[in-house]
């Protein structure tokens, strides 16, 4: 070997076999000399530093963990090298033998970089730690040799002792891993090797390296003030395998924030390898929002002020699914699919407590005051919670007025959806309180709303869940500016009490969009009604489907025209409806009974909608109200409506004027009525009859009121005495005329009759005769029935003695409308009779009757035409002495009727008409 020849590049391996020492050497710097068998290594440029790098097989490996014993191959990786370097000062010089190699004690540390835990680069915070081994092989007293390894130790220690060594980082951690869990995970080890620094550096109570991996007792503990995340690291591994290890680390529970420490721990355990459990403490039960925590917008978009988690405190779990960077969700150890439930209480400002079951996502505690990271998972966050109802008991009032203790906006909560969006205060400041840099805020309520259950037909006792939404323009600049509206209902409430529970006066016709803090149902367009203006036509709407009949009075008046718009709503009542519901509290003790009261006195003063004129004194009030008790009796409810003085003018026949129209409902209990009618009386073209009246000696059944089950049925009846006036003659003329003012769905129904069929009027004039009947069915203004019919004759009689005679003729027609179908009918009869002496009679019949038929139009399905069809007969009779015959004869024609046919009897769809002009050649001009 030639002297002074340079080492650098140059690797030279250890090998020995007998205690299976396995080391690398590589060399900066440094020459070796000397003849054979004193060769030494010396630095090649002594003003330069020289150095000896010691490479280490892996020390440790990445071994799957599992969360419980299992059979299954566990999936392992190694870790790389970790070398030592060392200084070489000018003038030494390093036997080039193994032992020589082994003899680090005159020599400095210069570096080192240990991964004896997979994924952690670690080395000696100072020089003062020394390496301390055997140089040749080591056998114990019953002959065998022991494994060759290296411990480090503070320098100023007993060679036979040793001490505690600070370690810190000196690398960047690992972070990509294989697809399998370990004792530690990436985040871990990020957060230790942040916390490992000069300053704060883990201790190493034992650390030895050998050819098969390290064996380490590694600890670290860390202020939670830092904001590390990490508070405590302990780590124990035999040879490269681990044997226990446990992580503390501080974080947040989210959406509300409770402080919580999660500690993982692994550990070894015969025949099941490596088992990871994770178990949760909640450091602060309770949570308040004021301080540095404080709600935005004075906490309007998180209705609690306090919120408390009850059970579990501490329990164990497994990790789910990450949310994002900075967390993950918490799962049922037992069942790990399914999240692991919270019980929580949380207190609204007017201190009711609701009861919540909750599952959280934990967010690291090194992550809880970044908004640039919390900003993008809030988000992830709050897709997964829109669609996340968490079951919930309890009255909360969602709108809650500073100084007051009204609970106009308080409703039956079943259901909350809650987010959480970046606290506006500094992360400085939130890290100093233990707060999480996010704020929980209310996305929707799932809740029972006593207005409208106590409204609404079919909501059962428990009631209906209904979805509502804070309105952003509430949570931004308070009720004042939205009048008093608070929330929106994610699905309009066709809101329609039955007439009956209106006072029989007026089916409301109301789509329930939002609530207010004032009026409580708010109807129509919520823009309007934050603008503070009450229009009719947008508040409320038709109250039968399919039908263009908006909200009713009386079932047949248009509400939304007698009520007039854009009027300022003033929250009273008296101009949209108010429907409020209050918590009554005895002497301010716990709640007893909801109640619930509707109050709407609109101004309708001197106002006409057809049938219906308003005096100038009228008036529309109505009131509800519903009491549900929380003792478990059955609820109760009053209705009553009034409508004063006005008067309905139908078809121009019946005029009937009120001074009152009110009803009382209460359950199990019929109506109670109070209608009084100043008058009642003809109008139009048969006004002139209330004067005649005056002068007729007597009046049939008028005016009456007859209180029925389903409605009121007013009426009044003139019945016309016998005029005789020579060979004039009148007999059975009566006028009558009804009105049925209904409590259930049905419009305002008005009936004018002449006579009835029963008792036709009868008219006489000398030997012609005839008389008839006629009446006519309204609703909401339309016909809904008509008939009417009317006969008539003549006759007359000869007797000379020895001859005598007889003729006489009669007619009659008939009008019959019913559904919007008319039939019409009518006959034709005529007979004569001669009888001479007895002996000869001859008589002759004939009758012609008429009516109508639809037939259908050839080629034209759905098209039909009307056909006036008619039937005569004719029967003659003969009788001379004792012989007799009669001889009948019947004919039936049939007499189109519909003139000529309309262009869509010729052409019912356009491909018709299409047809018929291609058949023509096309036009061209001569040339």
């Amino acid at each position: 070997m030639c002297a002074g020849t340079s080492m650098d590049g140059q690797t030279v391996s250890l090998l020995r076999r007998e205690d299976m020492a396995v080391l690398d050497f590589t060399f900066s710097n440094i020459s070796r000399s000397g003849a054979a068998g004193q060769v030494v290594l010396t630095p090649t440029a002594p003003a330069l530093p020289a150095t000896v790098t010691v490479h280490f097989p892996p020390q440790s490996v990445l071994e799957q963990v599992t969360s419980g014993p299992t059979t299954a191959v566990k999936r392992v990786r190694y870790a790389g090298e970790s070398t030592l370097t060392f200084r070489v000062p000018p003038g030494a010089a390093v036997p080039f033998t193994a032992d020589g190699l082994l003899t680090w004690a005159g020599l400095a540390p210069d570096a080192a970089r240990l991964e004896c835990v997979w994924g952690l680069f670690l080395g000696p915070v100072t020089a003062d730690a020394v390496w301390r081994h055997p140089t040749s092989p080591v056998q114990g007293s019953g002959g065998a040799v022991g494994l060759w390894h290296t411990r480090i130790a503070p320098k100023a220690s007993p060679v036979a002792g040793g001490g505690p060594v600070g370690l810190r980082s000196v690398a960047a951690a690992r972070v990509a891993q294989p697809d399998y869990d370990s004792s530690l995970t990436p985040v871990n080890r990020q957060q230790i090797t942040a916390a490992a620094d000069a300053n704060r550096p883990l201790t190493a109570n034992a650390l030895a390296l050998s050819a098969l991996g390290a064996s380490v007792d590694l600890v670290g503990k860390w202020d939670p003030a830092l904001g590390l995340g990490i508070t405590a690291y302990q780590h124990r591994a035999t040879v490269g395998r681990d044997v226990a290890v446990q992580v503390d680390e501080r974080g947040y529970l989210l959406p509300f924030g409770f402080p919580v420490q999660i500690t993982a721990r692994t550990e070894r355990s015969l025949g099941a390898g490596l088992v990871k459990s994770y178990r949760l403490t909640v450091l602060a039960p309770e949570i308040t929002y004021d301080g540095v925590a404080a709600l935005p917008s004075d906490g309007r978009a998180f209705p609690f002020t306090r919120i408390r988690l009850n059970r579990p405190l501490d329990t164990e779990f497994t990790v789910s699914d990450p949310l994002g960077a900075v967390g993950y969700w918490l799962n049922r150890a037992d069942e790990p699919s399914q999240r692991l439930l919270f019980d929580i209480t949380a207190e609204d400002r007017y201190a009711h407590r609701i009861g919540l079951t909750v599952p959280f996502v934990f967010v690291y505690g090194h992550l809880a005051h970044q908004p640039a990271q919390l900003t993008g998972a809030l988000g992830l966050y709050e897709n997964i919670a829109a669609n996340l109802p968490l079951p919930a008991t309890g009255r909360l009032t969602l709108a809650p007025v500073q100084g007051s203790t009204s609970e106009t906006s308080t409703v039956d909560v079943a259901e909350l959806r809650i987010g959480a969006r970046p606290s506006t205060a500094q992360p400085g400041a939130l890290l100093a309180a233990g707060r999480l840099g996010a704020v929980p805020r209310l996305l929707s309520a799932g809740a029972r709303i006593p207005a409208l259950d106590a409204m609404t037909p079919g909501a059962g006792a428990a009631g209906t869940v209904r979805g509502l939404t804070l309105d952003p323009d509430y949570i931004a600049n308070g009720l004042a500016y939205t009048h008093q509206v608070y929330a929106s209902l994610q699905d309009p409430v066709n809101f329609t009490p039955p007439p009956a529970d209106s006072g029989g006066v007026a089916a409301l016709g109301l789509p329930v969009r939002g609530l207010s803090a004032d009026t409580g149902l708010v109807g129509g367009s919520l823009a309007a009604v934050k603008s503070g203006t009450f229009n009719p036509a947008d508040y409320l709407r038709p109250t039968v489907p399919g039908v263009k009949l908006p909200t009713r009075l009386l079932g047949v008046i248009n509400l939304t025209e007698l009520v007039p718009g854009g009027l300022d709503i003033t929250g009273d009542g008296t101009t949209a409806p108010r429907i409020l519901t209050t918590v009554e509290r005895p002497g301010g003790g716990p709640p007893v009974c909801v109640r619930t009261e509707l109050t709407w006195q609109p101004p309708v003063a001197g106002r006409t909608v057809p049938p219906l004129t308003m005096k100038s004194d009228g008036a529309l009030e109505l009131h509800g109200t519903t009491v549900a008790r929380f003792d478990g009796t059955p609820p109760f409810s009053e209705i009553r409506g009034e409508l004063r003085n006005f008067t309905l003018d139908f078809a121009g026949v019946l005029a009937i004027t009120f001074d009152r129209v009110a009803f009382t409902v209460k359950p199990g209990a019929a109506p109670a009525l109070d209608a009084r009618i100043q008058e009642v009386g003809f109008s139009g073209d048969l006004a002139f009859l209330n004067k005649l009246r005056e002068y007729l000696p007597s009046c049939a059944g008028g005016p009456r009121v007859v209180t029925r089950p389903d409605g009121i049925e007013v009426g009044y009846g003139l019945a016309v005495p016998t005029v005789n006036a020579g060979i004039f003659l009148l007999q059975n003329l009566t006028l009558s005329t009804t009105v049925f003012l209904p409590f259930t769905e049905k419009a305002v129904e008005a009936k004018f009759a002449v006579s009835s069929p029963d008792h036709p009027f009868l008219v006489t004039v000398s030997l012609l005769g005839g008389g008839g009947c006629f009446s006519v069915t309204l609703q909401s203004g339309a016909v809904t029935a008509l008939d009417a019919q009317l006969q008539f004759g003549a006759a007359a009689a000869l007797d000379l003695g020895i001859a005598s005679g007889s003729v006489s003729i009669t007619a009659g027609i008939f009008i019959h409308l019913e559904a919007g179908k008319s039939k019409l009918t009518g006959f034709f009869r005529a007979v004569g009779a001669l009888d001479v002496l007895g002996i000869i009679s001859v008589s002759v019949e004939f009758y012609l009757q008429l009516g109508t038929e639809q037939v259908p139009k050839p080629g034209l399905p759905g098209h039909s035409r009307t056909d006036v069809v008619g039937e005569a007969s004719v029967t003659v009779r003969v009788r001379v002495a004792l012989f007799s015959q009669s001889v009948s004869l019947t004919v039936r024609r049939r007499f189109g009727g519909g003139g000529d046919p309309s262009y869509l009897d010729a052409f019912p769809a356009p491909s018709a008409w299409s047809r018929r002009c291609t058949a023509y050649a096309d036009m061209e001009d001569a040339a």
